[in-house]
């Protein structure tokens, strides 16, 4: 590929794949039910904690599949998984809101909704932009995951807005529609299947076997970090509307905090990123992953609602260093022979964290009556993660 071409093709694929992670299932369904939950309750009645733990099946599902989606992507290729899942994803969520007249059908709607789009996540659309950059990977990552914090600090106003406007039903279907619009023209326009030796677990490819990395101490502790991280930095983030309205705001008012938690993970991830192929990224990483520390103690600490944008802040620049650095560091440490699946394993910790750390939260903060223990708790819950990371010499070593 000659070096002009080349340049301009990379680019198109790193944007189009940021295009992709906007719509992407975890922004609308996770971070975009943030605004939901009120509005929700209000029209139905159903019980508040009930209606925010859903989020929890959603994350599930997504981390259950994460690990079938990665076999899926080194198997047949990026390009195709993404094209089949941009049309499911819109028609699970379409059908949340035709399928939703009872708080059963409501949670099971959800779910299906969830293994609908389980496919439009970070792990084919990572694996394009790692197969596609080697000197610049960091850098590269940082930039289409960047697209993920300008979701999270657009699409929860958007959606609030629509719910404003049409009510909590149409505003899944509108979601839906607008997602598909995006992502398939990307899927099939854009996106190019990285040039990885195909074959019987890409078997020419250097880099380890599933059951090879697995089997390494730096795997399990990578995995734990991931989660640990995810759990104490998406609860923080996905809870702060909530804990908003609790402390005075509309419910149009709070959603706009997630704007604060998109704007910092989009600094994170361009500047950690760029960071990445500069440092050690473990040791850069575990600081990182100490933000959802400070940010519980503020939340725990205080009244009002100056706090919670601090802490906003602070779970936004959290969560975009997860973001660069999982692919990063797989990639670093593992190689690309089995990367869809062994990222998949780690994606599924993410997600898992992503979804049981809102709900545990909701469901210890008893409704608001105790957030002050349970900001504490998850305080500690989140120092796990950097003491994870440093604690093993095979991952603390890498460098560039």
């Amino acid at each position: 590929m000659d070096t002009t071409a080349g340049r301009a093709r990379r680019i198109a694929i790193v944007l189009g794949s940021g295009a992709g992670m906007y719509f992407s299932i975890g922004i609308v369904l996770i971070y975009g039910f943030s605004v939901f939950i009120v509005p929700i309750t209000a029209d139905t009645g159903w019980d508040r904690t009930v209606v925010a733990s859903v989020v929890a099946p959603i994350a599930i599902v997504n981390g259950l599949m994460s690990p079938f989606v990665g076999a899926l992507t080194d198997r047949f290729g990026p390009r195709r998984v993404l094209a089949v899942s941009s049309v499911s994803m819109a028609i699970g969520l379409i059908g949340i809101g035709i399928a939703s007249q009872n708080l059963t059908a409501f949670i099971v709607a959800v779910a299906v909704a969830s293994l609908m789009g389980a496919a439009q996540t970070g792990v084919p659309y990572s694996y394009v932009v790692v197969g596609w950059f080697s000197a610049r990977r960091g850098l590269a990552l940082g930039i289409m995951l960047s697209f993920v914090g300008l979701g999270i600090a657009t699409v929860p106003p958007f959606l609030a807005f629509l719910i404003s406007e049409w009510g909590w039903r149409l505003a899944f279907a509108a979601a839906g529609l607008i997602s598909m619009a995006v992502t398939l023209p990307v899927a099939l326009f854009v996106i190019r299947d990285p040039p990885v030796i195909h074959g019987p677990d890409h078997a020419g490819v250097a880099g380890h076997t599933v059951r090879q990395a697995v089997a390494t101490t730096s795997f399990l502790l990578m995995l734990g970090a991931f989660f640990f991280n995810y759990f104490a930095a998406a609860a923080g983030s996905i809870s702060l509307p909530v804990v908003m309205v609790d402390r005075g705001a509309t419910p149009t008012s709070a959603a706009f905090v997630m704007s604060l938690v998109g704007l910092a993970f989009i600094a994170m991830r361009l500047g950690f990123g760029a960071l990445l192929d500069r440092f050690p990224p473990v040791p850069l990483t575990s600081l990182a992953f100490l933000s959802p520390v400070v940010g519980h103690l503020v939340l725990s600490s205080s009244e009002g609602l100056s706090p919670v944008y601090v802490s906003a802040v602070l779970f936004g620049l959290a969560t975009g260093a997860e973001g660069d650095a999982i692919g990063y560091l797989l990639s670093k440490r593992f190689g690309m022979r089995s990367f869809g699946k062994i990222f998949g394993i780690n994606y599924m910790a993410l997600t898992f964290g992503a979804g049981l750390g809102p709900a545990s939260l909701h469901i210890m903060a008893a409704e608001g009556t105790r957030y002050v223990e349970t900001f504490m708790i998850f305080a500690g819950i989140a120092a796990i993660a950097p003491f994870l990371l440093m604690v093993d010499g095979r991952t603390r070593a890498l460098t560039r």
